[in-house]
């Protein structure tokens, strides 16, 4: 299927949205991810495909992608999705992923590095629009102050008193200190978490140590990028 660029915008300075319409009607899970296949030439050794978390919620129909501008490293794919205007288009081939919240009853830690904050945003935005009343701590970090979807994640919470938000900031970060203060039980809550892939490994790590079992623990990882 093929999806039309309708808008892009940026979230803080080096991360931007892109807004597709899809050329049929699309189906997905909040905390998904579809497969994208964007031709361009030269492609490097990377290719034409990636992977990203779809970044709105279901009942917005469009489909948003938020990631990080690629710096003078970027790979070919990243800087031609970068290039693309209004009116252009990006293929997608499935849907995937089980990053999703299918019992709203169950408590949540949802712990986000960077850019991994987009599964959440979904997952909370579409709860918000059908006013699930999810129970929710997210740990969010971040490099500096500059958090995307701020605004947003506050406003959710604002609806929710169950959300609760703590944001981290370099050179502060999430370790087993940290976790254990802010969640005080546990074995209560099922742990998700989500940015880049050195650091949701180790994270994933930590917690079992602090012996939350491994079924409690979902995982979504992105790669290509740095720990936050």
């Amino acid at each position: 299927m093929k999806l039309n660029l309708v808008q892009r915008k940026s979230e803080i300075p080096g991360v931007e949205s892109f807004i597709f319409k899809p050329a049929e009607p699309l189906s997905w899970k909040a905390g998904q991810y579809l497969h994208y296949v964007l031709h361009h030439e030269p492609t490097d050794s990377r290719g034409s495909d990636r992977w990203f978390t779809v970044a709105s919620a279901p009942h917005e129909k469009d489909v948003m992608i938020t990631t990080r501008q690629a710096n003078e490293k970027g790979s070919s794919f990243k800087n031609a999705l970068f290039a693309m205007n209004v009116g252009e288009e990006i293929e997608i081939s499935s849907v995937e992923g089980a990053f999703t919240v299918d019992d709203a009853g169950k408590e949540y830690v949802f712990i986000a590095g960077g850019i991994g904050i987009t599964p959440f945003h979904s997952i909370l935005k579409e709860a918000d629009k059908k006013g699930q009343k999810l129970k929710v701590t997210l740990i969010y970090s971040n490099r500096d102050s500059q958090v995307p979807f701020k605004t947003e994640l506050e406003g959710f919470a604002k609806n929710n008193p169950d959300i609760v938000i703590h944001y981290v900031t370099s050179p502060d970060r999430i370790d087993e200190e940290k976790i254990s203060q802010i969640v005080p039980d546990l074995q209560k809550p099922e742990f998700y978490l989500s940015g880049p892939a050195p650091m949701v490994f180790s994270l994933s790590e930590s917690l079992e140590k602090m012996g939350i079992p491994k079924e409690h623990i979902k995982l979504d990882d992105f790669p290509g990028y740095e720990g936050i």
